[in-house]
């Protein structure tokens, strides 16, 4: 099974400056049809956060509008600069999302379990997973505490030496690591927000950043804290999952041409 992870696509009003300077929606529509030409074709996507980025009813329109040309079934959740409230009128029809508080769900599939944590703080770009966001966790990790687990989230509960982002990161990560600790399913930990590829450990756990749709953070580990973005290429990832363990890979959404092909046996 391969689980395509997309993030922080941003999407914008089409008449903003911000809009004009980075094609926020000209980028997803891009990934997505990216997406669908895959061969093997991703089994589900999983959205990780920011999906738009002032978190008006125009700007989910447009993401509503433009997620309905994939071909590969797309779950969501929310990041730091999303409305909760509102992200909820516009997918209400979603039938994976609960009559809940928070963005939070758990998906199985092929012995799989994905689950969905919401760490938005509704106007603060830091994260967190409150004391009743980490009793929800506990509680579906202890219904199946020998399946495979992976957790998707916005905000990463590592440290990345980016000082800038970090200060924006997740707070209580005491809390989390303490419910993590417990169970030995927990493969791997899946987040976006920093809008690079990024790869680290918490708690034990393999913890892989996914870069965003839209544009990147500058890659800056000095102390200034300096703050920017760039124009490097967008991303996504795939998570292969073998059965055992995940592997992910990092592609480019832009299409970009085959170089060299080797033709017949290698050896």
């Amino acid at each position: 099974m391969i689980i395509a992870q997309l993030s922080d696509p941003h999407i914008a009003d089409l008449a903003c400056e911000f809009q004009g300077l980075y094609d926020t929606a000209g980028k997803l529509r891009l990934a997505i049809e990216t997406m669908n030409g895959l061969s093997p074709r991703p089994t589900i996507a999983v959205m990780t956060g920011d999906l738009v980025n002032t978190g008006t009813a125009g700007e989910y329109a447009i993401l509503k509008e433009i997620l309905e040309s994939s071909e590969v079934p797309i779950y969501l959740g929310i990041g730091n600069h999303d409305n909760r409230e509102e992200f909820l009128k516009q997918f209400s029809d979603l039938a994976y999302l609960k009559d809940d508080d928070f963005i939070q769900y758990v998906v199985e599939m092929e012995n799989l379990r994905m689950i969905m944590l919401d760490t938005n703080i509704p106007g603060k770009p830091q994260g967190i997973l409150c004391e009743e966001r980490l009793k929800w966790l506990d509680d579906k990790l202890a219904e199946k505490p020998d399946t495979p687990t992976v957790i998707f989230m916005h905000h990463p509960p590592i440290e990345t030496g980016i000082q800038a982002m970090d200060e924006m990161g997740l707070m209580n990560k005491p809390g989390f690591e303490a419910v993590v600790a417990k169970y030995d399913n927990i493969i791997h930990i899946c987040c976006g927000h920093l809008h690079r590829n990024i790869t680290g450990v918490f708690g034990g756990r393999r913890v892989q950043v996914c870069a965003s749709t839209s544009h990147k953070v500058m890659l800056d580990l000095t102390d200034n804290k300096r703050l920017a973005t760039t124009n490097e290429p967008s991303e996504m990832q795939l998570h292969l999952w073998t059965g055992k363990t995940l592997i992910t890979h990092n592609i480019f959404t832009a299409p970009h041409d085959i170089m060299w092909e080797l033709e017949g046996d290698l050896y």
